[in-house]
């Protein structure tokens, strides 16, 4: 049976809850869900996943810009691509050295401007390299701005990734990057806020002794209008895949270089008799002089023929392909 509250009960009651001393807020029920609190405006919670297209893009530029910058140094150098990065552009900026040798680009038809990063151990030893010498001294990096001189001779190396860029991206979707400015602290290259998302695709390069990194940044939001093509992976049927990344590769492989060995026997011979020869010494190679010769590519044998001499040259003359069996 219920209790009923006398009247001293009910006004006493009253009089706590004017008080104060009367809980009247429910009590949230045990093992409730806690409300957390979400910012609409901050993008990383929105954004998962690899990009396959952009990686395959950056493994195709890392090839692409090594034989030009090659060529211009007369040097061999290694370049490797790492995964991109989605950070906030503050915390791109703080990673970054000073003083940095920085270029802003713009990228037509996207909007937004990019940065071009190069990390000034590498500048120095390229000026180096421009200059006669050989790259690898010791450069005093911090405390002092790059000479003017410095900066035209950087802008060789500027003009060849640009132009590399556009070859890689013209398989995926065809885009410019026009040159617009360059500076040394990062303060003055606020290309979008700080805490908005930008993609940063880092390269390490290797040149000799000296290790540094290339880096492209770019603005999440520029990439808006293709972002579907990036997040989107290599197709696989070879009746659906892109005819232009065939095509590029086919010409790739078509000035690609080959060693062609043209065997004209062997021999054994014993540590004792080795160690004995002399100049006017004669081996027999075991063959017949009528016999064809063999010719190799990376101990494959590709063709038969004889050697001669065509012009003041030694020659080959193929007489006969090898079929595979």
């Amino acid at each position: 049976m219920e209790k009923i509250l006398s009247q001293e009960e009910i006004d006493a009651l009253l009089k706590g809850i004017e008080d104060g001393k009367v809980e009247t807020t429910p009590d949230s029920p045990p093992g409730g869900p806690e409300a957390v609190a979400y910012d609409f405006a901050n993008q990383d919670r929105t954004i998962r996943g690899r990009m396959p297209t952009l990686e395959g893009v950056n493994e195709f530029f890392a090839r692409s810009l090594r034989n030009p910058l090659t060529l211009i140094l007369r040097k061999s150098l290694e370049i490797t691509p790492h995964k991109p990065v989605l950070m906030k552009y503050g915390e791109f900026t703080r990673t970054l050295p000073q003083p940095c040798s920085i270029h802003l680009f713009r990228i037509t038809p996207l909007r937004g401007t990019g940065l071009l990063v190069v990390d000034p151990k590498l500048v120095f030893s390229f000026v180096d390299i421009f200059l006669g010498g050989t790259g690898r001294m010791n450069f005093r990096i911090e405390g002092r701005d790059f000479t003017s001189i410095e900066s035209k001779l950087m802008m060789k190396v500027v003009n060849i990734i640009f132009s590399e860029l556009e070859k890689v991206w013209s398989s995926v979707h065809p885009l410019s990057f026009q040159y617009l400015r360059s500076e040394v602290n990062s303060q003055f290259a606020s290309i979008v806020a700080p805490t908005d998302l930008v993609l940063a695709n880092p390269f390490d390069v290797e040149l000799e002794q000296v290790n540094g990194m290339i880096t492209l940044c770019i603005p999440y939001s520029s990439l808006e209008p293709i972002k579907a093509k990036l997040y989107s992976g290599f197709q696989t049927d070879p009746l659906e895949c892109d005819q232009s990344w065939v095509r590029r590769i086919a010409q790739q492989l078509h000035t690609a270089e080959v060693e062609l060995v043209i065997e004209l026997g062997k021999t054994s011979v014993s540590m004792q008799k080795l160690l004995q020869l002399k100049e006017g010494d004669i081996l027999t190679l075991g063959r017949d002089v009528s016999e064809p010769l063999t010719a190799k590519i990376r101990e494959v044998p590709k063709f038969l023929g004889k050697a001669g001499i065509y012009g003041s040259n030694r020659a080959f003359q193929i007489e006969a392909k090898i079929t595979p069996a």
